[in-house]
């Protein structure tokens, strides 16, 4: 039989272009619910507060505050100041309504005092009225004491009188101790033409001094009253208090005793010595 030609096959055309679909995007994931505000700050902000609160109340309760200058019912304001007290700025203090300044000078028999001869020049350098005072020793000599303090102290007119300052009995009979306290002021007031003032302790003037010296002025230490229980008369020659050991004036590091005078600037100052030492 005759080959018969192959069949064509008729591949049929495409009538329309295959639809490409389109890539589906990534669903976003759900935002997760946010967290609840952490106890952590909120503590954190209550400690401090605490803190805050506790340091307030400390200081309030237990923080020592410098105690007011000066009590009520006097004018008239000074200092008194030794080696403990170091460098001063004397200047400033006089800016601080001082008008008088006590500045240790010996003590015993031959301690003097290393800050002495600064203080006062430097008080008198800033106008402060000043005086120089002797520590004394019950059981040293008096003559001795005497001639310490009058070698290292020069007075002149404008300066306040010297200062006894007893406030240790030791071991001596009260009328020994009376006797040579006596004779240092007596030794003294010869040196400087001018009666000295004594100082000492509220209580050390009641039990040992009180009767006894009512011819030199009187300068008491009383602490944390209101007001001295001693009163000036014509028999009590009662000059100075210092009501206070704790003082805080600017110019001084530190605490500083401090003091008022009992009555005018203008008795102050008919107070000072008039004539030169002898």
């Amino acid at each position: 039989m005759p080959k018969q030609p192959p069949k064509r096959v008729v591949r049929a055309k495409a009538t329309a272009k295959t639809a490409v679909k389109p890539v589906a995007k990534p669903r976003a994931k759900p935002k997760k619910n946010s967290r609840p505000p952490s106890p952590y700050k909120f503590w954190v902000g209550v400690a401090v507060l605490v803190t805050l609160a506790l340091v307030v109340l400390y200081v309030e309760f237990f923080v020592e505050k410098p105690k007011p200058a000066w009590p009520e019912g006097y004018s008239v304001y000074g200092i008194d100041v030794s080696h403990y007290q170091r460098e001063i700025d004397w200047q400033q203090v006089r800016e601080n309504e001082v008008a008088f300044a006590f500045v240790k000078a010996t003590e015993g028999r031959s301690l003097k005092d290393k800050h002495f001869q600064n203080n006062w020049e430097g008080a008198g350098a800033a106008g402060i009225m000043r005086g120089a005072y002797h520590f004394y020793l019950p059981y040293l000599k008096p003559e001795l004491q005497a001639e310490n303090f009058t070698s290292m102290v020069t007075l002149a007119p404008g300066d306040l009188p010297p200062v006894l300052d007893v406030e240790v009995r030791g071991r001596q009979p009260v009328a020994q101790l009376r006797k040579d306290l006596k004779v240092w002021l007596t030794q003294v007031e010869k040196v400087y033409g001018v009666k000295p003032i004594i100082y000492t302790g509220y209580n050390f003037y009641k039990d040992y001094l009180a009767g006894h010296f009512d011819e030199y002025p009187l300068w008491i230490a009383h602490y944390k009253v209101p007001k001295l229980k001693l009163e000036k008369s014509d028999t009590l020659k009662l000059a100075f208090w210092q009501h206070t050991d704790e003082g805080a004036i600017k110019g001084i590091t530190g605490k500083v005793d401090c003091n008022v005078f009992n009555g005018s600037m203008r008795e102050l100052r008919s107070l000072r010595i008039k004539q030169p030492p002898l």
